[in-house]
C-alpha cells in the first residue's frame, strides 16, 4: 500500500514536470521575443555598406539591402501591434537576413569595383597623358584644321577633371569622364595621325629635291637653296655642301601645297630666283622673288578647279617671295618665307636671279619628328 502511493507521488511529479515543459515549449512558441538583434544588425550592414561608398559603386545590392530592412521593420512593427499569441517573426528575421547579406555583397562589391577602377584609371592614364602630349606637339609644328582644335580644348579641361577627381580618390567620376574623354583624345589622334601620314607621303620627293639642290650647287660651283618648312629652316648649299642656315617664318597655313590666292599656305616645289628687291620695291627690307606658280602649281589648280575642290572663281595668285621682316617667332605671312633682316643680307648677297630654289616638307622623317608608335 505504501509502494502504490510512492508511485503515485511519483507519477504525478513526473507528469507535472512534462506539463510545465510542454506549457513552457508553447509558451515560446506563440510568445515570440522580437528579432532585435538581427535588426540591428541589418541596420549596422547597411550603413557599412554606405561608408564603403556601395551608394555609388554597388547601388543595385545597397538598394535591394535597404528593401529587405525596410520590410523587415515594417514586418516586425505589424507583429508588435499584434497580440502576443498571435506574433510570429519568422518572416522578419528572412527579411532582415536578407538584409544582412545583401548589404554584405554591397561592401564586397564596392571593395572589388573600386580595386577595379583604380587599376584601369591608372593603366588608361599615362596612355592619354602620352596622346595628348603628341597631339600638342603637332599643335604646336602643325597648322591644323580649326575644328581638330575645338575638339582639343575640352578634351584638355576633361583631361585635368580626371586627373583632379582621381587625386581626391573620386574614382567612379574619374572613370565615367574617363571613357568619354578617351573617345575624343583618340579621335583627335587618329585624325592628327592621317593628316601627317598623308603630307609625309611625299618624303621621298622633298629628299630628291635636297639632292638636286646639292647636286646643281656642285655641278656649277654656284648656290643653291632649299627651305625645310617642317624645321622652320633655309639652306643654303654651295658646291654641294651647306655653307648657311637661316631660321624662317611661313604661311599661317603652311601644311601642304599652295592652292589659290589668299589660303596663305606657302608652296611647295622647285623654283627659281626671277627678281631682287631692295629700297622701295619692297616693305620688307628685301626680297627674293620665286617663279610661283610653276607649270606644276598651275596644273594641281586647274586639277582642283576642274573637281569642284576649290571655287570656279578661285585666282592662283602669285608674288612669293622669300623677305625680311622675320623673326616673330610665329608663321604669319600670306605665303612667303620670312628672314629676320640681318639673315636676309647674307641671304641676298648669295643669291642671284636664276638661283634654284626648293621649298619641301621636311629633310627629316615622321617618325624621327613623332612619336606614331600605338600606344
Amino acid at each position: 500500500m505504501h509502494f502504490h502511493k510512492i508511485r503515485k507521488k511519483l507519477f504525478f511529479i513526473v507528469g507535472t514536470i512534462l506539463l510545465l515543459v510542454i506549457i513552457a515549449w508553447v509558451v515560446s512558441l506563440f510568445f515570440q521575443n522580437p528579432p532585435t538583434e538581427k535588426i540591428e544588425a541589418g541596420r549596422k550592414a547597411i550603413a557599412e555598406a554606405i561608408k564603403e561608398e556601395a551608394e555609388v559603386y554597388s547601388a543595385p545590392e545597397l538598394n535591394l539591402a535597404r528593401k529587405n530592412w525596410e520590410d523587415a521593420m515594417n514586418d516586425w512593427k505589424e507583429n508588435n501591434d499584434k497580440t502576443p499569441i498571435a506574433r510570429n517573426y519568422e518572416r522578419t528575421i528572412i527579411l532582415a537576413d536578407s538584409a544582412i547579406a545583401n548589404a554584405q555583397n554591397a561592401i564586397k562589391n564596392s571593395v572589388q569595383r573600386k580595386i577595379e577602377f583604380r587599376r584601369e584609371i591608372e593603366k588608361s592614364l599615362p596612355v592619354l597623358r602620352s596622346k595628348i602630349a603628341f597631339i600638342k606637339t603637332a599643335k604646336e609644328k602643325l597648322p591644323l584644321n580649326h575644328n581638330v582644335w575645338k575638339k582639343f580644348t575640352p578634351a584638355i579641361l576633361k583631361m585635368e577633371e580626371v586627373e583632379s577627381a582621381f587625386k581626391r580618390n573620386d574614382l567612379f567620376s574619374a572613370k565615367k569622364n574617363l571613357e568619354s574623354l578617351t573617345a575624343s583624345v583618340n579621335e583627335i589622334e587618329r585624325q592628327t595621325t592621317e593628316l601627317l601620314n598623308k603630307y609625309f607621303s611625299s618624303y621621298p620627293e622633298w629628299l630628291k629635291l635636297d639632292a638636286e639642290m646639292r647636286q646643281r650647287s656642285r655641278a656649277n660651283g654656284s648656290v643653291s637653296v632649299l627651305v625645310d618648312k617642317f624645321s622652320k629652316k633655309c639652306i643654303v648649299y654651295k658646291s654641294g655642301k651647306k655653307i648657311r642656315e637661316f631660321d624662317v617664318e611661313l604661311g599661317v597655313n603652311w601644311l601642304g601645297h599652295k592652292i589659290q590666292q589668299g589660303d596663305r599656305a606657302t608652296p611647295e616645289g622647285k623654283y627659281s630666283i626671277t627678281s631682287k628687291k631692295a629700297g622701295r620695291n619692297t616693305v620688307y627690307h628685301k626680297a627674293l622673288l620665286i617663279n610661283f606658280p610653276n607649270s606644276a602649281d598651275r596644273q594641281r589648280f586647274n586639277n582642283q578647279k576642274a573637281s569642284g575642290s576649290i571655287s570656279k572663281n578661285a585666282v592662283i595668285g602669285g608674288a612669293i617671295e622669300i623677305h625680311g621682316g622675320g623673326g616673330k617667332g610665329i608663321d604669319w605671312t600670306d605665303g612667303c618665307v620670312a628672314l629676320r633682316n640681318r639673315d636676309m643680307d647674307n641671304l641676298y648677297a648669295l643669291c642671284s636671279v636664276g638661283t634654284p630654289i626648293a621649298i619641301v616638307g621636311s629633310l627629316v622623317p615622321l617618325e624621327k619628328i613623332f612619336d606614331l608608335v600605338p600606344h
